[in-house]
């Protein structure tokens, strides 16, 4: 062939294939980048979500109230489409255009979640009043924003020839809501934590002490910094209080009502125009409220577990927080009550979420197939006839209280079939008000996001449409964990110290302190590296070694304007993360199912595959660290706020 024949067929053929492909190639890679950059964008807003309902929160006294819940959750959609539209502001994309392509979020709570998108609204208002639709009417309003609350429920019978009809609200833990009708057709509204009842021991109500997981579980000191508003006397001799604050503070303190109850011993008139003659103070809204004596009684009454105490009774020296009992004490009494309702009952499911859950599928990016949108367990379900079978046989394997007892499986499976079937009804709604030529889908979710899902609150986001150039179209979600909150403990929430004075540069020892994950080798002896005190530990909730803030408003006294807002910045508890665990997260050996039931550390296990630590083999953690941990993670827990904590209407 010659060479003018060669240089032909080179420039006629091999070169535009060549064009081609190098465009084809070009082409993929800004997909590629576009894709980076949107999962960036989209985790970056998720993340502001989550920081904005964590300020709204942890800043907020009345966060666990519903009302202010939606102002915060409200809150956080808000900062998420700011946060999207700025960073895909340089696409050219507005608030409105991104809208379009943010199908649901997802915002789960304690005992249940929020859902944002479109849905149509089965209230209108005509001449000022509410006219309830039917689902089928054509005049059904939709409407983009939050639904209503939706709860963790399944409803389970015993047959159809039972009279046996419970519904179980669960929550992020072991704390469960029943309400129905029992074997007998008696009335059934209680709640309250199923724990394992064999567990608990010797039970005293007078010194409110018990035996929970092997340790004993009694009174403890606690206390914390806070920096606190007073209302004092108007120092130009005029009616009225004005506003002021003080230095950081240290006070012992107790719960009582989900709320903490402060000892000041050196509370006077001039402190706080609120006081008259009672050392103890509680705060609202930051503000230092210091109570009466028929308030300071009551206080006493409950702390000294004595109906004929009085506050003069409560000295540093017994004024002691029992949380820690309660929830044990509570718990074993709700958990017997609860095993003679549903003990020695074949219970099937009736939730048909729960019974569909086998069948729910998605389109697979990556096959292309029909998968599973969650694999359910099968271990203790029947789909055949909808059964179950072993989760409320508590036991010694069947702990509510761990990760790996079947009640917890199952609790999850429940929070996920409700998640997964709500969402994929969301996400078809929005297929229906957006006929944009993209079928919007719920995506498979891993099984590691859906246990985050199930076991933290968390705010989840779908984008899903979005061109990226090359006939492709972004479709990813975003899950980012809330770990700190008010409204929820979670069993990683707990962290350890050496118990304050109050005292910082004085009989602490650090004055700055060091608080430790319980899980680590140097806080359990096992790092020998690092010498760690454990002889007087306290765990409090993550959320109290973080900044917290009080703010109030300067009056002018004459003018009665406002002349400035000073903020105070502080920590309730001083010093801070241990870097081998806190920090660093290295130093981390047991589980937490090792700390409450007191098991060996196994090598074997799945979390440790790829590190040999055979040499501690069977180890168990400390004493002190297990008694810190699981009285602080009892307290905490005891003293959420529930919805349903009155629920106790039961006689059968």
């Amino acid at each position: 062939m010659k060479l003018q024949q060669l240089a032909v067929i080179f420039v006629i053929i091999v070169v535009p294939i060549s064009m081609v492909l190098t465009m084809y190639t070009n082409n993929n890679i800004e997909v590629l980048e576009a894709q980076a950059d949107f999962n960036d964008v989209l985790l970056s807003a998720t993340n502001d979500a989550v920081y904005a309902y964590q300020m709204n929160t942890l800043r907020n006294g009345y966060s666990t109230v519903n009302d202010s819940k939606i102002r915060d959750i409200s809150a956080s959609v808000n900062s998420f489409f700011t946060s999207l539209a700025s960073g895909l502001g340089s696409s050219g994309y507005s608030r409105e255009d991104i809208e379009n392509y943010v199908p649901a979020m997802l915002f789960t709570l304690y005992d249940g979640y929020y859902l944002y998108g479109d849905y149509q609204n089965a209230v209108r208002i005509e001449n000022g009043k509410q006219v309830y639709q039917t689902e089928n009417s054509n005049n059904l309003q939709s409407r983009t924003g939050i639904k209503p609350f939706i709860y963790y429920t399944c409803e389970y019978t015993n047959g159809a020839s039972g009279k046996l009809d419970l519904v179980i609200n669960y929550t992020l833990d072991n704390y469960i809501t029943v309400m129905g009708t029992d074997r007998n057709g008696n009335i059934v509204n209680i709640s309250g934590y199923l724990i394992n009842p064999s567990i608990v021991s010797n039970i005293n109500d007078s010194s409110r002490t018990l035996t929970a997981h092997g340790i004993e579980i009694g009174p403890e000191t606690l206390g914390e910094y806070i920096v606190a508003i007073d209302t004092i006397p108007r120092g130009d001799g005029q009616t009225g209080t004005e506003y002021t604050s003080r230095e950081t503070e240290y006070f012992q303190y107790v719960y009582y009502n989900n709320q903490k109850y402060y000892f000041d011993p050196n509370a006077n008139e001039s402190r706080s125009s609120t006081y008259v003659g009672v050392n103890f103070f509680r705060l609202n809204n930051n503000l230092r409220v210091y109570l009466t004596e028929t308030e300071a009684n009551g206080l006493a009454q409950f702390v000294l577990n004595d109906s004929n105490a009085d506050y003069t009774q409560l000295n540093t020296g017994n004024f002691l927080d029992s949380s820690a009992f309660k929830y044990y004490k509570e718990a074993y009494d709700f958990t017997n009550t609860f095993l003679g309702i549903v003990g020695g009952q074949s219970l099937e499911v009736v939730t048909e979420s729960f019974n569909n859950q086998l069948n729910y599928t998605t389109l697979s990016e990556d096959s292309g197939e029909e998968v599973p949108v969650h694999a359910i367990s099968l271990e203790y379900y029947n789909p055949n006839t909808h059964s179950i079978s072993g989760v409320f046989d508590l036991g010694t394997g069947n702990d509510p209280e761990t990760e790996s007892s079947l009640f917890n499986e199952h609790r999850m499976d429940v929070i996920i079939s409700s998640i997964e079937s709500n969402l994929m009804s969301i996400i078809s709604n929005f297929n229906i008000h957006h006929n944009s030529g993209f079928e919007f889908a719920l995506p498979v979710l891993s099984e590691d996001d859906w246990n985050i899902i199930a076991n933290n609150v968390t705010i989840v986001s779908f984008m899903q449409g979005m061109p990226i150039g090359n006939y492709k179209y972004y479709s990813n979600y975003s899950i980012v964990a809330n770990t700190k909150n008010k409204e929820f403990v979670s069993r990683y929430s707990i962290l350890l110290r050496n118990r304050e004075s109050g005292n910082r540069t004085g009989s602490d020892g650090d004055p700055t302190g060091t608080y430790h994950d319980p899980r680590c080798m140097a806080l359990n002896g096992l790092d020998t590296s690092v010498t760690v005190n454990t002889s007087d530990l306290v765990g409090y909730n993550i959320i109290d070694y973080q900044q917290q803030l009080t703010s109030y408003d300067v009056v002018d006294p004459s003018s009665h304007q406002t002349t400035q807002t000073l903020t105070y910045y502080y920590y309730p508890h001083s010093g801070s993360g241990a870097y081998e665990c806190v920090i660093g997260k290295e130093d981390i050996l047991f589980t937490v199912d090792n700390l409450i039931s007191g098991t060996g550390f196994h090598s074997t296990n799945d979390a440790y595959d790829s590190v040999n630590l055979s040499e501690f083999e069977n180890k168990v953690a400390d004493a002190n660290v297990r008694k810190a941990y699981i009285t602080a993670l009892a307290r905490e827990k005891y003293n959420l706020y529930k919805v349903n904590d009155y629920f106790d209407d039961y006689n059968p």
